[in-house]
């Protein structure tokens, strides 16, 4: 009964050294995120509207989509990482960086030519139509600072997934805690104006958070670029960006349903917000608060099971007989993955 319902101290002990790092990155950069829509919440209702608007919804199914069409490759990354195939690997890292620097320029590019009218659909609800107005011109602030660091996001985003599953997990870790330290020193001083800085309110807090996520991206290239012998397949990274046209329609084939439905959850659940907005202007702000307790939650069961599939792909890359090792482990694997499904509807009772 124990062996079938726990299963061995093994996997768990495998599975914990790979989680671990993952979720304090993802509960740091939802934390990061969240300093925004905390700090500017004691400036207005119109400044804390527009933040939450924009981080909730439009750069939610910007940044969500980058993961999920980074973890198309991410699966081939770690057979190639369980086979040594270094070449494999890098041609995985092309893939990640094409489609994150892609889907960063369509997602930014839309945001800039229909800002006013993807803001103005959260704001159709009852409520102070000056206050509207100001939530508008905020929101359309803070959007196009914020743009400028989704380029440092999308670098970040390919290079912390493949540092993830090559074994380095604690990096991507240290790089987001300095990053939330940047976000929060630059929050306090930008947005009410401490030290001599002009108070800029919801621009200081975008500001704030694009210095941050530059400095991330700095930390993670540079280590990976620095340290050839742990990462060897940095060596002729970028001499082209050729890729397999065998292994390219593989990454496709399988990668796409997952792109697709990150980014059908994430545009469900901006429409689920847009309707709710409809209920009046004040509901904007009180989504923000559901919204960040949503996320903190939910980053723990998602990298529990980032952490699992990381362990599969090293297995079938390696040659194990990755059946065997799944029928000796189904029952604890069920037990992670269960969190992961219930994830949802956490959503509705923060509500």
């Amino acid at each position: 009964m124990r062996n079938s319902l726990i299963g061995s101290k093994a996997f768990y002990r495998q599975v914990l050294v790979i989680a671990l790092p993952i979720i304090l990155q993802n509960l740091i950069t939802n934390f990061v995120s969240m300093l925004d829509n905390v700090m500017v919440g004691q400036l207005s209702t119109a400044q804390i509207g527009a933040v939450t608007i924009v981080n909730n919804n439009l750069l939610f199914i910007l940044t969500v989509s980058l993961y999920g069409g980074a973890a198309g490759a991410g699966i081939f990354t770690t057979q190639f990482y369980g086979s040594q195939d270094q070449e494999g690997i890098r041609y995985t890292v092309r893939f990640k960086m094409l489609i994150c620097v892609g889907l960063m320029l369509l997602g930014c590019g839309a945001c800039l030519l229909w800002s006013e009218e993807l803001i103005g659909l959260y704001l159709q609800g009852e409520g102070d139509p000056a206050l509207r107005a100001q939530t508008l011109a905020y929101g359309k602030q803070y959007l196009q600072i914020m743009l400028v660091g989704m380029i440092p996001f999308a670098v970040t985003n390919a290079y912390a997934g493949t540092l993830r599953e090559c074994g380095h997990p604690t990096v991507p870790m240290v790089a987001g805690m300095v990053a939330m330290g940047i976000n929060l020193v630059g929050n306090y001083i930008l947005i009410f104006g401490h030290f001599g800085a002009p108070t800029m309110g919801v621009a200081g807090a975008a500001v704030a958070t694009v210095a941050s996520r530059y400095a991330e991206m700095a930390i993670v290239v540079v280590w990976t670029h620095g340290n050839p012998e742990k990462n060897p397949y940095v060596k002729g990274l970028y001499r082209s960006l050729r890729i397999p046209a065998t292994l390219l329609k593989s990454i496709v084939i399988k990668g796409m349903p997952l792109l697709l439905n990150e980014a059908a959850y994430t545009v469900g659940m901006a429409f689920l917000n847009q309707c709710y907005s409809r209920c009046g202007l004040d509901v904007v702000p009180a989504l923000s608060i559901s919204t960040t307790f949503y996320n903190l939650t939910a980053a723990v069961f998602r990298s529990l099971g980032n952490a699992v599939g990381i362990i599969i792909g090293r297995m079938m890359g390696s040659g194990a007989d990755a059946k065997k090792v799944y029928g000796e482990n189904k029952n604890c694997l069920h037990w992670l993955w269960l969190p992961a499904c219930c994830a949802a509807p956490l959503r509705f009772l923060c509500l």
